[in-house]
């Protein structure tokens, strides 16, 4: 029974990895007692590995801490494999009579969509689309303006990918539904952010406050809070 349950599960593999495309990488490992091995992979390009690779240190953590015991799977975590991918991982536990027999795991790389989403960002930016959309004298006035502040518009557009980076990290973590936030949602977001040290970083208030949908006021009040702790 437990050869046929895992063969069904190696057909699932190669029919997800086809299904979902080249940014899921799906793994199926088998589990004996302490013995543990990948039996399937498809798309394996996202971490480089293939069946003869020794299996990942999450993976060791989750069946090492007894995770699975009153779960059926954990979702959504983020994982950095041995390349120095950042992926967001989904385990599912194959149990039989209760015994864990199997694992199978969903890895997302989703580094394509953030650049492509930090491209938008951009794009709809105001002070991005006053300078590289408008034509008009006003823009002709800004360029003039701007034409000896090279170094000074690189620095700011580092610092806006930087803090970029930051929040997408921070966000990608809680989950939280960024329109509609409620307060102790915010400030977990704002302390998560101080943390990380973003609001060392030029700007940052207002930054912050536009991600929230919410004023620079209730910022600099979050921020005053976590000071005082």
């Amino acid at each position: 029974m437990r050869n046929e349950l895992l063969n069904q599960y190696k057909i699932l593999v190669n029919f997800l990895g086809k299904t979902l495309g080249p940014s899921f990488e799906i793994v199926l490992h088998e589990i004996k007692g302490e013995e543990i091995k990948m039996i399937a992979i498809a798309n394996g390009e996202i971490s480089n590995r293939t069946l003869e690779d020794s299996i990942s240190s999450e993976t060791l953590n989750i069946l090492k801490n007894k995770s699975y015991h009153n779960e059926e799977g954990m979702v959504n975590h983020t994982v950095l494999l041995k390349n120095g991918k950042k992926v967001r991982s989904s385990s599912m536990f194959i149990k039989e009579n209760q015994k864990i027999i199997g694992m199978l795991c969903i890895n997302f790389d989703d580094s394509k969509f953030h650049e492509i989403n930090c491209q938008i960002l951009r794009i709809i930016h105001p002070d991005m689309f006053v300078k590289n959309y408008l034509s008009d004298v006003s823009y002709n006035v800004l360029l003039d303006e701007n034409k000896n502040q090279n170094d000074e518009e690189n620095s700011s557009d580092n610092i806006e990918t930087l803090m970029e980076k930051i929040f997408y990290e921070v966000n990608l973590k809680f989950n939280y539904p960024l329109e509609r936030l409620t307060k102790k949602e915010r400030e977990t977001i704002v302390e998560a952010l101080y943390e990380k040290g973003l609001f060392n970083l030029k700007d940052a208030i207002n930054f912050v406050a536009k991600k929230l949908f919410c004023s620079p006021t209730t910022i600099y009040r979050y921020v005053g809070k976590i000071e005082k702790k």
